[in-house]
Protein backbone atom coordinates (compact mmCIF):
# COMPACT_ATOMS: atom_id res chain seq x y z
CA UNK A 1 0.00 0.00 0.00
CA UNK A 2 1.09 3.82 -0.25
CA UNK A 3 0.56 6.46 2.58
CA UNK A 4 0.94 9.60 0.79
CA UNK A 5 2.53 12.28 3.32
CA UNK A 6 0.19 14.94 3.59
CA UNK A 7 1.59 17.11 6.31
CA UNK A 8 2.55 20.63 6.15
CA UNK A 9 -0.29 21.43 3.55
CA UNK A 10 1.09 19.15 1.63
CA UNK A 11 4.54 19.82 1.88
CA UNK A 12 3.17 22.96 1.20
CA UNK A 13 1.61 21.84 -1.97
CA UNK A 14 -1.99 22.51 -0.64
CA UNK A 15 -3.86 19.33 0.58
CA UNK A 16 -7.01 20.90 -1.18
CA UNK A 17 -5.22 20.62 -4.27
CA UNK A 18 -2.91 17.65 -3.85
CA UNK A 19 -5.36 15.08 -2.01
CA UNK A 20 -8.36 14.55 -4.50
CA UNK A 21 -5.72 13.49 -7.27
CA UNK A 22 -3.89 10.75 -4.58
CA UNK A 23 -6.84 9.52 -4.02
CA UNK A 24 -8.08 9.39 -7.45
CA UNK A 25 -4.91 7.95 -8.66
CA UNK A 26 -5.53 5.03 -6.17
CA UNK A 27 -3.44 6.32 -2.87
CA UNK A 28 -4.59 3.67 -0.05
CA UNK A 29 -3.52 5.65 3.21
CA UNK A 30 -2.70 9.58 3.69
CA UNK A 31 -0.66 10.04 7.40
CA UNK A 32 -0.80 14.07 8.86
CA UNK A 33 1.12 15.60 11.82
CA UNK A 34 -1.81 17.01 13.44
CA UNK A 35 -5.50 16.42 14.03
CA UNK A 36 -6.71 19.83 12.11
CA UNK A 37 -4.83 18.67 9.27
CA UNK A 38 -6.67 15.68 9.21
CA UNK A 39 -10.08 16.96 9.73
CA UNK A 40 -8.59 19.70 6.58
CA UNK A 41 -7.78 16.68 4.72
CA UNK A 42 -11.43 14.91 5.10
CA UNK A 43 -12.51 18.47 3.78
CA UNK A 44 -11.17 18.32 0.83
CA UNK A 45 -12.47 15.46 0.33
CA UNK A 46 -10.44 12.09 1.13
CA UNK A 47 -12.67 9.10 2.06
CA UNK A 48 -9.95 6.94 2.68
CA UNK A 49 -8.13 5.98 5.90
CA UNK A 50 -6.20 8.64 8.06
CA UNK A 51 -2.69 8.42 10.19
CA UNK A 52 -2.09 11.19 12.62
CA UNK A 53 1.35 11.13 13.36
CA UNK A 54 1.37 13.18 16.57
CA UNK A 55 -0.70 13.12 19.55
CA UNK A 56 -3.17 15.35 19.54
CA UNK A 57 -5.08 14.59 22.86
CA UNK A 58 -1.90 15.47 24.76
CA UNK A 59 -3.53 19.18 25.98
CA UNK A 60 -3.92 20.22 29.56
CA UNK A 61 -7.33 21.72 29.20
CA UNK A 62 -10.13 19.64 29.41
CA UNK A 63 -12.66 21.58 27.15
CA UNK A 64 -10.25 21.46 24.28
CA UNK A 65 -9.55 17.87 24.71
CA UNK A 66 -13.26 17.15 24.22
CA UNK A 67 -13.56 19.09 21.37
CA UNK A 68 -10.54 17.36 19.88
CA UNK A 69 -12.33 13.65 20.84
CA UNK A 70 -15.51 15.03 19.17
CA UNK A 71 -13.33 15.46 16.15
CA UNK A 72 -12.07 11.98 16.50
CA UNK A 73 -15.11 10.42 16.26
CA UNK A 74 -16.46 12.35 13.62
CA UNK A 75 -13.60 12.26 11.00
CA UNK A 76 -12.40 8.93 11.92
CA UNK A 77 -8.58 9.47 11.60
CA UNK A 78 -6.51 6.69 12.90
CA UNK A 79 -4.33 7.93 16.13
CA UNK A 80 -0.60 7.15 17.00
CA UNK A 81 0.17 5.32 20.80
CA UNK A 82 3.40 5.76 21.54
CA UNK A 83 3.44 5.37 25.36
CA UNK A 84 1.33 4.48 28.27
CA UNK A 85 0.66 7.76 28.93
CA UNK A 86 -1.17 8.26 25.28
CA UNK A 87 -3.19 5.21 26.07
CA UNK A 88 -3.94 6.09 29.41
CA UNK A 89 -5.72 9.58 28.21
CA UNK A 90 -7.47 7.35 25.71
CA UNK A 91 -8.72 4.91 27.91
CA UNK A 92 -10.39 7.72 30.16
CA UNK A 93 -12.65 9.52 27.55
CA UNK A 94 -15.94 7.78 26.59
CA UNK A 95 -15.06 7.29 23.33
CA UNK A 96 -18.53 6.27 21.88
CA UNK A 97 -16.66 4.67 18.88
CA UNK A 98 -13.71 2.16 18.36
CA UNK A 99 -11.02 3.99 17.21
CA UNK A 100 -8.31 2.79 15.26
CA UNK A 101 -4.61 3.12 16.14
CA UNK A 102 -1.06 2.63 15.35
CA UNK A 103 1.37 2.19 17.99
CA UNK A 104 4.96 3.82 16.72
CA UNK A 105 8.15 2.29 17.88
CA UNK A 106 11.15 4.26 18.67
CA UNK A 107 14.34 1.94 16.86
CA UNK A 108 16.68 4.93 16.95
CA UNK A 109 14.96 7.86 15.70
CA UNK A 110 14.89 9.36 19.12
CA UNK A 111 11.55 11.20 18.80
CA UNK A 112 8.36 9.92 19.79
CA UNK A 113 7.39 6.23 19.93
CA UNK A 114 7.91 3.53 22.58
CA UNK A 115 11.36 1.86 23.53
CA UNK A 116 11.49 -1.57 21.90
CA UNK A 117 11.49 -3.55 24.90
CA UNK A 118 7.99 -1.47 25.46
CA UNK A 119 6.54 -2.64 22.48
CA UNK A 120 5.01 -5.77 23.69
CA UNK A 121 3.17 -4.51 26.80
CA UNK A 122 1.73 -1.60 24.79
CA UNK A 123 0.24 -3.92 22.28
CA UNK A 124 -1.44 -5.97 25.23
CA UNK A 125 -2.86 -2.68 26.73
CA UNK A 126 -4.35 -1.39 23.25
CA UNK A 127 -6.06 -5.15 22.72
CA UNK A 128 -7.34 -4.81 26.25
CA UNK A 129 -9.05 -1.38 25.59
CA UNK A 130 -12.19 -1.79 24.16
CA UNK A 131 -12.73 1.62 22.71
CA UNK A 132 -9.28 0.75 20.67
CA UNK A 133 -8.89 -1.56 17.55
CA UNK A 134 -5.11 -2.21 16.77
CA UNK A 135 -4.60 -1.54 13.14
CA UNK A 136 -1.37 -0.48 12.38
CA UNK A 137 2.84 -0.17 13.71
CA UNK A 138 5.04 1.41 12.49
CA UNK A 139 8.70 3.13 12.95
CA UNK A 140 10.54 5.67 11.26
CA UNK A 141 14.19 6.18 9.47
CA UNK A 142 16.51 8.79 10.63
CA UNK A 143 19.26 8.14 8.45
CA UNK A 144 17.57 6.40 5.18
CA UNK A 145 18.52 9.33 3.06
CA UNK A 146 22.01 9.25 3.66
CA UNK A 147 24.05 6.66 1.75
CA UNK A 148 25.34 3.03 3.53
CA UNK A 149 24.45 4.69 7.06
CA UNK A 150 24.86 1.74 9.46
CA UNK A 151 22.10 3.58 11.77
CA UNK A 152 19.11 2.92 8.81
CA UNK A 153 20.01 -0.79 8.58
CA UNK A 154 20.52 -1.27 12.48
CA UNK A 155 16.41 0.14 12.76
CA UNK A 156 15.62 -1.79 10.30
CA UNK A 157 16.86 -4.94 12.47
CA UNK A 158 15.47 -3.58 14.85
CA UNK A 159 11.92 -3.22 13.97
CA UNK A 160 12.06 -7.00 12.65
CA UNK A 161 13.28 -8.15 15.89
CA UNK A 162 10.49 -6.63 17.42
CA UNK A 163 7.97 -7.56 15.03
CA UNK A 164 8.86 -10.99 15.43
CA UNK A 165 9.11 -10.60 19.48
CA UNK A 166 5.20 -9.67 18.82
CA UNK A 167 4.52 -12.66 17.10
CA UNK A 168 0.79 -13.77 17.25
CA UNK A 169 0.07 -10.84 19.42
CA UNK A 170 -0.61 -8.68 16.49
CA UNK A 171 -3.79 -8.76 15.16
CA UNK A 172 -4.91 -10.07 11.71
CA UNK A 173 -4.46 -8.09 9.00
CA UNK A 174 -2.41 -5.49 11.13
CA UNK A 175 -0.18 -2.64 8.75
CA UNK A 176 3.41 -2.76 9.39
CA UNK A 177 5.58 0.39 7.91
CA UNK A 178 8.27 1.99 8.17
CA UNK A 179 9.47 3.25 4.58
CA UNK A 180 9.78 7.08 3.79
CA UNK A 181 10.95 8.40 0.28
CA UNK A 182 14.38 7.30 0.54
CA UNK A 183 13.92 3.97 1.91
CA UNK A 184 10.84 3.51 -0.47
CA UNK A 185 13.78 4.42 -3.10
CA UNK A 186 16.48 2.56 -2.11
CA UNK A 187 15.61 -0.03 0.79
CA UNK A 188 12.86 -2.30 -0.39
CA UNK A 189 13.82 -4.94 2.39
CA UNK A 190 11.88 -1.88 4.70
CA UNK A 191 9.03 -1.84 2.50
CA UNK A 192 6.35 -4.27 4.42
CA UNK A 193 2.62 -3.59 3.97
CA UNK A 194 3.10 -0.14 3.56
CA UNK A 195 5.46 2.61 2.35
CA UNK A 196 5.20 6.44 3.04
CA UNK A 197 6.69 8.51 0.70
CA UNK A 198 6.62 12.36 1.04
CA UNK A 199 8.98 15.01 -0.53
CA UNK A 200 9.32 11.96 -3.59
CA UNK A 201 5.78 12.12 -3.93
CA UNK A 202 6.01 15.62 -4.47
CA UNK A 203 8.61 15.08 -7.69
CA UNK A 204 11.83 16.00 -5.58
CA UNK A 205 14.51 13.13 -4.16
CA UNK A 206 15.01 12.96 -1.10
CA UNK A 207 19.10 13.04 -1.62
CA UNK A 208 21.47 13.70 -3.96
CA UNK A 209 22.59 10.45 -3.82
CA UNK A 210 19.31 9.16 -5.33
CA UNK A 211 18.74 11.72 -8.38
CA UNK A 212 18.50 9.54 -11.29
CA UNK A 213 17.16 6.46 -9.30
CA UNK A 214 13.84 6.88 -9.82
CA UNK A 215 12.13 9.28 -12.51
CA UNK A 216 10.90 12.30 -10.78
CA UNK A 217 9.27 15.54 -11.98
CA UNK A 218 8.70 17.78 -9.37
CA UNK A 219 5.00 19.44 -9.53
CA UNK A 220 5.36 22.95 -8.74
CA UNK A 221 6.22 25.84 -9.61
CA UNK A 222 6.65 29.49 -8.25
CA UNK A 223 5.80 32.48 -10.52
CA UNK A 224 5.28 35.97 -9.77
CA UNK A 225 5.25 38.83 -12.25
CA UNK A 226 7.35 42.14 -12.49
CA UNK A 227 5.22 44.97 -10.90
CA UNK A 228 8.01 47.87 -11.85
CA UNK A 229 10.99 48.11 -14.37
CA UNK A 230 12.97 51.44 -14.54
CA UNK A 231 17.19 52.66 -14.48
CA UNK A 232 18.94 53.34 -12.01
CA UNK A 233 22.57 55.35 -12.11
CA UNK A 234 25.75 54.43 -11.28
CA UNK A 235 25.72 54.43 -7.36
CA UNK A 236 22.60 53.57 -6.47
CA UNK A 237 21.30 51.74 -3.40
CA UNK A 238 19.21 48.59 -4.03
CA UNK A 239 17.27 47.62 -1.06
CA UNK A 240 17.46 47.88 2.52
CA UNK A 241 21.11 48.25 4.46
CA UNK A 242 22.91 48.92 1.25
CA UNK A 243 23.90 45.41 0.42
CA UNK A 244 23.79 46.20 -3.19
CA UNK A 245 24.81 49.32 -4.97
CA UNK A 246 24.86 49.73 -8.60
CA UNK A 247 27.90 49.98 -10.58
CA UNK A 248 26.66 50.40 -13.84
CA UNK A 249 23.55 51.51 -15.41
CA UNK A 250 21.25 49.30 -14.14
CA UNK A 251 18.03 48.28 -15.40
CA UNK A 252 15.68 46.89 -12.43
CA UNK A 253 13.03 45.02 -12.26
CA UNK A 254 10.82 44.86 -8.91
CA UNK A 255 8.65 41.33 -8.19
CA UNK A 256 5.76 41.46 -5.51
CA UNK A 257 6.87 38.43 -3.11
CA UNK A 258 9.49 38.34 -0.26
CA UNK A 259 10.26 36.56 2.96
CA UNK A 260 7.09 36.55 3.91
CA UNK A 261 5.90 34.27 1.46
CA UNK A 262 8.79 31.99 2.11
CA UNK A 263 11.28 33.33 -0.47
CA UNK A 264 14.06 33.93 2.51
CA UNK A 265 16.38 37.07 3.23
CA UNK A 266 19.40 34.90 3.02
CA UNK A 267 18.54 34.89 -0.48
CA UNK A 268 19.50 37.97 -0.98
CA UNK A 269 22.15 38.79 -3.76
CA UNK A 270 22.47 34.80 -3.77
CA UNK A 271 19.76 33.81 -6.54
CA UNK A 272 18.54 33.98 -9.52
CA UNK A 273 14.69 33.47 -11.17
CA UNK A 274 13.72 32.76 -14.27
CA UNK A 275 12.53 35.22 -17.29
CA UNK A 276 10.91 35.09 -20.98
CA UNK A 277 14.17 36.18 -21.86
CA UNK A 278 16.83 34.17 -19.53
CA UNK A 279 17.64 34.05 -16.12
CA UNK A 280 18.45 37.69 -13.87
CA UNK A 281 20.21 37.72 -10.34
CA UNK A 282 18.44 38.72 -7.19
CA UNK A 283 20.36 42.46 -6.12
CA UNK A 284 19.73 43.86 -2.63
CA UNK A 285 17.99 42.67 0.29
CA UNK A 286 14.92 40.28 0.08
CA UNK A 287 12.07 42.53 1.99
CA UNK A 288 9.13 41.31 3.43
CA UNK A 289 6.69 41.82 0.22
CA UNK A 290 9.29 42.72 -2.93
CA UNK A 291 12.55 41.30 -4.29
CA UNK A 292 14.61 43.54 -7.03
CA UNK A 293 16.10 41.51 -10.31
CA UNK A 294 19.20 42.88 -12.13
CA UNK A 295 17.77 43.13 -15.56
CA UNK A 296 20.40 45.17 -17.64
CA UNK A 297 21.74 41.89 -19.86
CA UNK A 298 18.23 40.84 -20.98
CA UNK A 299 15.56 42.16 -23.61
CA UNK A 300 13.32 44.23 -22.88
CA UNK A 301 10.68 43.64 -20.07
CA UNK A 302 7.70 45.38 -18.69
CA UNK A 303 5.10 45.21 -15.80
CA UNK A 304 3.21 41.90 -15.89
CA UNK A 305 5.79 39.93 -17.69
CA UNK A 306 5.80 36.32 -15.57
CA UNK A 307 8.74 35.70 -13.17
CA UNK A 308 9.85 32.12 -12.42
CA UNK A 309 10.74 32.32 -8.62
CA UNK A 310 11.11 28.23 -8.07
CA UNK A 311 11.54 26.14 -11.41
CA UNK A 312 9.87 22.86 -11.67
CA UNK A 313 12.93 21.34 -13.41
CA UNK A 314 15.40 19.60 -11.45
CA UNK A 315 18.86 20.85 -13.38
CA UNK A 316 17.70 24.71 -12.86
CA UNK A 317 19.60 27.01 -10.92
CA UNK A 318 16.31 27.94 -9.44
CA UNK A 319 15.01 24.66 -8.23
CA UNK A 320 13.71 23.68 -4.88
CA UNK A 321 17.32 21.67 -4.65
CA UNK A 322 19.21 24.88 -6.02
CA UNK A 323 17.27 26.93 -3.99
CA UNK A 324 18.01 24.42 -0.48
CA UNK A 325 21.90 24.09 -1.15
CA UNK A 326 22.43 28.54 -1.22
CA UNK A 327 20.42 28.25 1.90
CA UNK A 328 22.62 24.84 3.48
CA UNK A 329 19.13 23.32 4.15
CA UNK A 330 16.97 20.80 2.55
CA UNK A 331 14.41 20.76 0.46
CA UNK A 332 11.49 20.20 2.57
CA UNK A 333 12.06 23.45 4.35
CA UNK A 334 12.14 25.15 1.13
CA UNK A 335 8.73 24.15 0.29
CA UNK A 336 7.22 24.28 3.39
CA UNK A 337 8.19 28.04 3.91
CA UNK A 338 6.14 29.11 1.39
CA UNK A 339 3.59 31.42 2.91
CA UNK A 340 -0.51 31.25 3.30
CA UNK A 341 -0.56 34.16 1.14
CA UNK A 342 0.72 32.43 -1.80
CA UNK A 343 -2.27 31.01 -4.03
CA UNK A 344 -2.08 27.44 -5.07
CA UNK A 345 -3.30 26.82 -8.31
CA UNK A 346 -4.01 23.68 -10.25
CA UNK A 347 -2.70 23.39 -14.00
CA UNK A 348 -2.08 21.12 -16.38
CA UNK A 349 -3.11 17.20 -15.55
CA UNK A 350 -3.28 18.09 -11.83
CA UNK A 351 -7.34 18.92 -13.42
CA UNK A 352 -7.55 15.56 -15.09
CA UNK A 353 -8.93 13.22 -12.37
CA UNK A 354 -7.32 9.98 -11.98
CA UNK A 355 -3.62 11.67 -13.19
CA UNK A 356 -0.89 12.70 -10.43
CA UNK A 357 -0.46 15.93 -11.96
CA UNK A 358 2.75 17.04 -13.80
CA UNK A 359 2.24 21.24 -12.50
CA UNK A 360 0.46 23.42 -9.60
CA UNK A 361 1.28 26.78 -9.43
CA UNK A 362 1.42 28.91 -6.45
CA UNK A 363 0.74 32.78 -6.35
CA UNK A 364 -0.20 35.09 -3.30
CA UNK A 365 -3.20 36.32 -2.97
CA UNK A 366 -5.04 39.67 -2.97
CA UNK A 367 -1.80 41.87 -3.40
CA UNK A 368 -2.05 44.97 -4.84
CA UNK A 369 0.23 44.36 -7.08
CA UNK A 370 0.18 41.14 -9.96
CA UNK A 371 -0.40 37.94 -7.68
CA UNK A 372 2.73 35.55 -7.07
CA UNK A 373 1.58 31.64 -7.95
CA UNK A 374 3.19 28.32 -8.08
CA UNK A 375 2.29 26.18 -10.55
Amino acid sequence: MLCAMLKGDAYGHAIAIVAPVLQAAGAEFAAVATLQEAVDLRLAGWQRSILVLGNPLAVADPRERRERVRAIIKYKPALTIADREALATLAKIDLESCVDVHIKVDTGMGRIGCLPNEAADLVKAVMATPSLRLTGIYSHFATADIQNHDLAASQLATFNNVLADLGGLLPPGIVRHMANSAATISMPEAHFDMVRPGLALYGHPPAEHLFGRIDLKPIMRLVSHLTTVKDLPVGHCVGYGQTFTTKRRTRLGIVPIGYCDGYVRALSNASVVTTPVGDAPVIGRVSMDQLALDLTDLEPLEPGHEITLIDDALDRPNSVWAIARRLETIPYEVLCLLGQRIQRLATGSFCAAGEVGRELIAKPQLHTQPMCKTR
